[in-house]
């Protein structure tokens, strides 16, 4: 294995998943995987047939996953690789005039707990809302759809420079606290710009990230060194 970056929350390896994914442990797996629409990536083909594709992703068979994708491809690829899904969840955002306007994010082999993570009260001066927080509540129960967290745009602060398709680190943050324990270890067999780097250090967990692309582990590494 070819590990190229540790410390007290991350490992990182510059590798094929495939390869070490059984000699890892961990608790969960969040990814988003390359989608397979011919992006041009440095050194990667994304532009595999759909048996291929599938077999690709049946290496994540049997883990707790949750599995970042347009929905279609949730129906139609993941599912066919990991087999049943748990739960999905829309996450929703505004994408400049383009049709695709949100993704889902699927629970295989794992749920999540909406009572963990709490929203706040639409109608505060609701009698029995206003009876609640006097009570100590902090908020209401999520739904299985998000349309507060946005796209990263390239005037964000979060942008990594040289990537596109960047996980919003709010997102993952809330995947984990819906889901996951403090003190879990959670991979990404896709680590791209490591946006799990920042919310497993949020969220007090820990992270192993695999990386196949030498040009995303240097892009990565940069970020980490920033």
């Amino acid at each position: 294995m070819n590990k190229v970056y540790e410390d007290e929350v991350l490992t990182l390896y510059n590798n094929n998943f495939k390869d070490i994914i059984d000699n890892l442990d961990f608790d969960y797996i969040i990814t988003d995987p390359p989608y397979n629409i011919n992006y041009k990536y440095p050194d990667f083909k994304d532009n595999i047939n759909e048996e291929d594709y599938i077999n690709l992703l049946t290496y994540l068979q049997g883990y707790k996953s949750i599995i970042i994708h347009y929905p279609e491809a949730i129906v139609n690829i993941v599912a066919k690789a990991l087999g049943k899904v748990n739960k999905i969840i829309s996450w929703c955002y505004s994408n400049n005039g383009s049709s695709k306007a949100h993704r889902s994010i699927a629970f295989f082999n794992c749920n999540p707990n909406f009572n963990k993570v709490k929203q706040p009260y639409k109608n505060i001066n609701d009698k029995r809302i206003k009876k609640l927080i006097e009570n100590g509540s902090e908020g209401a129960r999520l739904y299985d759809w998000f349309n507060d967290i946005q796209l990263i745009k390239n005037v964000s602060k979060e942008k990594c420079n040289d990537f596109t398709n960047q996980i919003p680190v709010k997102l993952l943050e809330r995947i984990i606290l819906l889901t996951t324990n403090e003190g879990d270890t959670i991979l990404d067999c896709f680590f791209g710009s490591g946006s799990l780097y920042y919310a497993c250090k949020n969220t007090n967990r820990k992270c192993i990230g695999i990386e196949i692309s030498k040009k995303h582990i240097d892009i990565c590494l940069k970020r980490l060194n920033n």
